[in-house]
Parts: C-alpha cells; structure tokens; sequence
C-alpha cells in the first residue's frame, strides 16, 4: 500500500511540475509574443515619426516655394500695373497728339471754325447724303463788310481779333447737329446747313447778321454803320433738284454779290441754276 500511495504522490508531483512547466512556457511565449509586438510598435513608431518629420520637411519645402511663387506672382503683378500705367499714360498721349492733329487738320487756328479743307470735304459729302436721302441743304456765304479798309485803318492784329468774334458768334449760333461753319478763306466764312429749306437758312442767316451788328465793333471808317457788318448770300437745293458742290457755292457766291450791291449789312438769296431731274427719270 505504501509503494502504491508513493508512486501516486510521485505521479502528482510530476503532474504538478509539468503544469508548471507548461505555465512556465506559456508565460515565456507570451512574454516572447509580447515583446515581438512592442518591438514592431516601436520601429512602427519610429517609422511614423521619421515620416512625420519627412513630411513637415517637405511641406516646409512646399511653403517656401509657394511664398517664392507668390512672391514672383506680386513682382509680376506688379510690373504688369506699372507698364498698364505706362501704356495708359501713352494712350493718353498719343490720343491727344491724334486730337491735336485733327484739330490742326480740320480746325482753322485763328478763328476755331472748320478751315477750307475740311468745308469742302464736308460739303461734298452733305451733297451726296442730300442727294441720296431727298432732303434739302442750304449754305450761306458771307464776309465782312470793307474789312480791308478795317485793317488799313485798325492794323492786322485788330483784324484778326474782329475774324476770332466772328469765329465765336458761328459756333454759337449754327448748333444743329451736322451745322458746319468754316472759314473759307481771308474775311469769308461759309455754313453748310444740312435738312434746311431756303426760307429757315435764310432766317438763320438774318440772326447771324444781327448778332454781329449787336457786337458793335466799332469801324469809324465804315460809310453809314460806325460798325463791323456781315453781308451773307443763301443758296439752297431740294429735292428733285441735283446740284453738285461747285453749283451750290456759285448760287450761294451770287447772293452774297448781290448783298453788297444792294447795299451790304444784309442777306440775300440765290437760285442754283442746276437742272430740275424727275424722280423717275433719276431712277432710270
């Protein structure tokens, strides 16, 4: 009975150990397992590390170059607003110079009206439109009466004074849209007045003549005025009439002639002597 009870106390005692031992190796493998675990944790985490300072690196790479970018884009900026400015300031020169131009091409420079070049190129061109359109066009021509005794007597300088007057007084008066007054040479001027019939230019030319006279420039040495004065020829052609500039200015010539017969300080009109052209025989 002892041998039997001592070989099953040998028996547990070996099961003992071996559980033992059993939970001696499962703890080692555990601790092992965990090791292994934390060992990848941490190079894991140093890998993440080096990654996050690999990225901030790059991205303050990055921001660098957008603020040099940026910096270059300001620069550019810049430049293109001063060179804007540049263009902006020539533009406004040379659209002054081309004003200029215009005005030393078209504009007689002692008196401010339209000068002889652009008077005829306008007038041929309300002829063709009068023309073309059926419409009435009416011119005056005039001059200042005895005006070369005006500048015998008073100078040139005087003379030219009296000629900047007139020059004002027909911008002030001939207004309409497409009126143009011009100084057709020395003391003549002539206003093309476009849409008008004989009887409304004819008007127009008598207020002319009286804001001159209403001026008053003394000229001692006229015969019966004391003043400066205008005398003013009117020609007109309407529809059917066809009349070409030349024959306008001719009528328009003949009544300013006939003005100063008469006795000059007045208006006078004039027939175009053109021949009559019926529609029908127009549109043939």
């Amino acid at each position: 009975m002892a041998s039997i009870e001592t070989l099953i106390d040998s028996s547990l005692a070996i099961s003992g150990l071996v559980a033992v031992v059993a939970l001696a190796l499962v703890a080692v493998v555990g601790i092992i397992h965990l090791w292994r675990t934390n060992a990848r944790i941490a190079q894991r985490t140093r890998s993440l590390e080096s990654e996050l300072v690999e990225r901030k690196r790059i991205e303050a790479q990055l921001e660098a170059v957008q603020a040099q970018l940026e910096e270059r884009v300001h620069e550019r900026t810049r430049s293109l607003e001063a060179r804007n400015r540049e263009l902006t300031q020539l533009r406004l020169t040379l659209e002054t110079a081309n004003q200029r131009l215009r005005r030393l091409v078209t504009v007689d420079a002692l008196t401010g009206v339209a000068n002889r070049r652009h008077f005829d190129r306008s007038l041929e061109r309300e002829v063709r439109r009068a023309r073309r359109e059926a419409l009435p066009l009416s011119l005056i021509f005039l001059d200042l009466d005895e005006f070369k005794r005006f500048n015998d007597t008073y100078g040139h300088a005087r003379g030219d004074d009296v000629l900047r007057s007139v020059g004002r007084t027909l911008n002030e008066t001939f207004r309409r849209a497409g009126d143009l007054a011009a100084r057709y040479g020395g003391e003549e001027f002539a206003i093309v007045l476009p849409g008008l019939d004989a009887r409304r230019a004819a008007l127009y030319a008598e207020r002319l003549r009286r804001r001159i006279w209403q001026e008053a420039i003394a000229f001692d040495a006229a015969p019966t005025t004391g003043r400066v004065t205008i005398s003013a020829g009117v020609a007109t052609v309407t529809p059917p009439m066809i009349a070409a500039p030349d024959e306008l200015l001719r009528a328009a010539d003949k009544a300013l002639y006939r003005a100063k017969c008469l006795g000059r300080n007045q208006i006078a009109s004039a027939a175009v002597e053109v021949e009559i052209v019926v529609a029908a025989k127009n549109a043939s």
